[in-house]
């Protein structure tokens, strides 16, 4: 007989959900790996209860300092221990409103005090949230959105190879053939699945913009408008992101946006150096955090 594996916070409230899960009881089959990712605190892994092809459930056990191998080392034993029942009490925190102790696998020896648990859901590729204009020579951009701990992040690839720009700044990137370019739509309410409301963005830069025919700018910025319809040389206000000139490697964030709901993401000139050009190269991966009304 396989063992099921239990474990729960401090309080733990019925009802449950896929995000912010208080209590949970997974196979030991699932089980991925162990991080020791602290000298007081070690991430077991899971496979998704959800039983999606990506993402994982983390338990995180709190234990007495540098202990992190004991801790492995007990986990493993208890996991895999006989029992005639099937049910393995591997980490119970939960006493808030109740008579009840905490209950922790002998095998840990007094030695793991709390629990966390936490998911990370990744979907597949979402369908598409950008417009025409956006699709360049290479690859069209790819998105994806998940929940993660309550919060929804929606992260966009863009290639910008076969897009162009002009010498005006804040005026969109995109096809010089024409086409709306924006990369997503805000959607603030949970059900349409979107972003929710934007907390946070980020654009991290992968490969530095590269020049193909006439001149580009390397300084590029992102604007939120009201217009589902702006293409290439289109004016899109001011730039909500100015991110100057990001090289590989460099992430650029913004705290607190200004966005309003159902504005549109798109990629502007940073400034006026540039003169009809068009891109041979250049990624970056925009990623979202978003929260739903409550």
């Amino acid at each position: 007989m396989e063992n099921y594996l239990y474990f729960a916070k401090a309080d733990v409230n019925t009802g449950g959900g896929q995000t912010g899960r208080e209590g949970i009881m997974v196979p030991a089959s699932k089980f991925i790996g162990a991080d020791p990712i602290s000298a007081i605190q070690t991430e077991f892994m899971f496979e998704s209860i959800e039983g999606l092809d990506e993402g994982k459930t983390s338990i995180f056990l709190t234990h007495g300092t540098n202990a992190n191998k004991r801790c492995i080392r007990a986990f493993m034993a208890a996991m895999n221990s006989n029992t005639s029942a099937g049910l393995v009490v591997m980490a119970d925190s939960d006493v808030a409103g109740t008579s009840k102790n905490a209950e922790y696998s002998p095998a840990f020896e007094n030695d793991v005090t709390t629990v966390q648990i936490t998911e990370s859901k990744i979907s597949a590729i979402s369908a598409k949230t950008h417009g025409l204009g956006l699709i360049g020579t290479y690859k069209a951009p790819q998105t994806r959105r998940w929940m993660e701990n309550g919060t929804v992040v929606t992260e966009i690839k863009v290639d910008l190879t076969g897009l162009g720009v002009t010498a005006t700044q804040n005026d969109v990137i995109g096809l010089v053939a024409g086409g709306a370019a924006y990369l997503v739509k805000a959607e603030e309410g949970p059900t349409s699945g979107g972003t929710g409301i934007i907390t946070k963005m980020t654009v991290q830069c992968i490969e530095a913009p590269t020049q193909g025919t006439a001149t580009i700018t390397q300084d590029i910025d992102m604007a939120w408008n009201a217009s589902a319809t702006l293409g290439y040389d289109g004016a899109a206000g001011t730039a909500e992101l100015n991110m100057n000139t990001l090289v590989k490697g460099e992430t650029f964030e913004l705290l607190a946006p200004s966005v309003t709901a159902d504005d549109y993401l798109y990629f502007v000139a940073g400034d006026a150096n540039a003169s009809t050009g068009v891109y041979s190269g250049g990624k970056f991966i925009v990623t979202l955090f978003g929260q739903y009304s409550f």
